[in-house]
């Protein structure tokens, strides 16, 4: 009697066995399949061209991938409600990950959210193209008729164009913002009574008069003066960003919290548009947990975000209590926002070098950030030793390198932490703007780090580092072949804000596999570090996942993992290499549930278009 009720679930292993051994079989009806595709897993994490397995199929159940297979395997499993999509050969890929972004700080520039919310009964906000040149002649115009729409003592917010392909990003003395080409002197004349932010999509900001007076009532201490210059409306305190992400959300925005969460929501439909469902970031304001927790727990957030702590260290970070907190906060969230750890310094890296310049530079050109009598790497050090982990820290340099190395070996070793205990905790660094240097490679493998990796710190940066330093210097900016090599999990960065611009996630990806600059017509420096298409998409998917220390749920497309993939226009595998850049994303879904679908498969499939680029009638509405 025994032996007989055991054999249907011999049967069941035997057919698990034959199948490959793929999870998800003999469970529910799936909810999702998708079929007669080709499914690109990522299913081997290695640092070699596999990318594990590539399937016909896919079952989906709530959230989650139940299933991989062949289609005749996956239909099998179909119940009556199962929706089932005919992908007729075209490729999906996880969805991806970005290591380091910010669009919490775009999104008050997206021209999708200034068009729908920041309409003027809610704030007096005007949008402007061009060059430079022709937006500093149209300023004055703009501005006047901003003003005759606003009530006296109502904040109106102007934002410059960087340019259709961001060329106007490049240099920040091409910068609207940088306090030459519109005069704080001008702002005050055309508006005397209202206060004035100006912003360009990345992080250029100013303000007028009237603006410091009101930020110095809401905030009579010095969190937001400090960024502030009096003599000029622009960022002081070397830190416009600081002043660029206070203002907008913490002020402007400060009595319309249902208008800032629609902002945020549809800036991160915007990402899932492009290929983007997950990324990692400093939260910097209150605004941003607020919203973001919001958004998670009620379901609606498009897309998932770790975020690490960095806000107010100057008044918080001495004292103990603080940093425990912080490491208590690790892990601590949701599937959609969740904590992976902090900085626990206030400065970023800067781009000192050991390297001896060819040029002259300029004074303070070479400045560190973390030598070890600073303030900051004392902090380091106290943060490693509360057991923290480093995460999202911006990196320039390699001597700045070298002394975030020696805090976490210190903070390390004055915890007592074992070599496996330094190595779980997997500290990080990102941009790699001139880093790491050769002989600091098997140094940061030892610790176990995880690295970022930014195509636009390449691109904006390997010129002058070349210019000033030679070819070590190219070969040391964004060196992904060599973090390959060493076999070091290394991520990718955006940290631009593409919604203003034509610009593609797949077109930045793809600076990895061919080391273009567009700006200087397509040179390339350092060939050698070039990845292929295969390594290219481990950065933004399963090594992506490894840096969030979420591999267990996502990063490839595996059953048990969350259910996040895109739909390709195109073969990402096979299609001629400087084609990759043109990608388009059909499809995204996030957690079972679709974020994006442009309207001719919505058509076909029966399903309705859906994610704010395709509702608002952006370009993917004609696809």
């Amino acid at each position: 009697m025994r032996l007989r009720n055991a054999v249907p679930y011999l049967l069941l292993l035997v057919a698990t066995i034959c199948s490959g051994g793929q999870a998800g079989w003999g469970q529910s009806a799936p909810d999702l399949i998708v079929y007669n595709g080709k499914i690109i897993t990522v299913s081997d994490k290695g640092f070699t061209s596999n990318v594990g397995t590539i399937a016909q199929a896919m079952a989906v159940k709530d959230d989650k991938i139940t299933a991989v297979g062949t289609t005749a395997q996956m239909r099998a499993l179909a119940g009556a409600s199962t929706k089932q999509v005919d992908l007729e050969g075209r490729t999906v890929v996880p969805g991806l990950i970005v290591v380091h972004d910010h669009p919490y700080d775009w999104a008050p520039q997206n021209p999708y959210a200034i068009k729908k919310v920041l309409t003027d009964d809610v704030l007096i906000t005007r949008y402007m193209n061009g060059s430079p040149a022709e937006q500093q002649k149209a300023f004055p115009g703009v501005m006047q008729e901003a003003v005759s729409k606003a009530k006296p003592g109502e904040w109106i917010f102007i934002v410059f164009s960087l340019g259709e392909k961001y060329e106007y990003g490049l240099d920040d003395s091409e910068s609207i913002t940088n306090g030459k080409m519109i005069p704080l002197t001008l702002i005050d004349q055309l508006t005397p009574i209202n206060p004035v932010l100006l912003r360009d999509p990345f992080t250029g900001v100013m303000v007028n008069s009237k603006a410091i007076e009101v930020i110095g009532k809401q905030f009579p201490h010095e969190d937001m003066l400090r960024y502030l210059n009096k003599e000029t409306g622009l960022g002081g305190g070397g830190s416009p960003m600081s002043a660029m992400r206070w203002v907008f959300h913490e002020v402007l925005m400060k009595d319309h919290y249902p208008q800032l969460r629609e902002v945020h929501r549809i800036e991160l439909s915007y990402w899932a548009s492009v290929g983007v469902t997950t990324f990692a970031s400093r939260a910097y304001t209150p605004s941003n947990l607020k919203v973001y927790t919001d958004m998670a727990k009620k379901g609606d957030m498009p897309v998932r975000s770790t975020w690490t702590w960095g806000w107010r260290e100057t008044f918080f970070d001495a004292d103990p209590y603080l940093f425990n907190t912080i490491v208590l906060m690790e892990g601590l969230g949701n599937d959609w926002f969740w904590n992976s750890g902090g900085w626990g310094v206030e400065s970023p890296g800067s781009g000192c070098t050991t390297l001896q310049p060819r040029v002259e530079r300029p004074a303070g050109a070479n400045r560190c950030q973390y030598e070890p009598s600073s303030r900051n790497f004392a902090r380091m050090v106290d943060f490693v030793k509360a057991g923290g982990r480093i995460s999202a820290l911006h990196m320039g340099g390699d001597l700045d390198v070298d002394y975030l190395l020696e805090a976490i070996e210190k903070g390390s070793k004055e915890a007592g932490f074992t070599a496996d205990q330094v190595r779980a905790k997997r500290h990080t660094f990102d941009h790699l703007t001139l880093s790491p240097r050769p002989d600091q490679i098997d140094r940061i493998k030892r610790l176990g780090m995880d690295v970022g990796g930014a195509p636009f710190f390449y691109m904006e940066n390997v010129g002058n580092n070349f210019k000033n330093y030679g070819e070590i210097a190219a070969e040391m900016t964004v060196p992904k072949k060599a973090l390959v090599d060493a076999q070091i999990p290394n991520g990718f960065e955006i940290d631009r804000p593409l919604a203003t611009t034509s610009l593609t996630v797949f077109w930045t990806l793809a600076r990895f596999i061919d080391r273009k600059v567009p700006q200087e017509g397509g040179k390339v420096y350092a060939p050698n570090q070039r990845i292929n298409r295969e390594l290219a998409l481990k950065t933004a998917t399963v090594w992506g996942a490894h840096y969030m220390m979420k591999e267990d749920k996502l990063g490839a497309l595996e059953p048990g993992k969350l259910a996040d993939f895109l739909i390709l226009d195109r073969d990402y595998l096979t299609i001629p290499e400087d084609d990759i850049e043109n990608i388009r994303v059909l499809w995204s879904v996030v957690g079972g549930s679709t974020k994006h679908l442009v309207p001719s498969l919505a058509k076909k499939w029966g399903m309705q278009p859906t994610g704010v680029p395709v509702e608002m009638g952006g370009p993917p509405s004609q696809w």
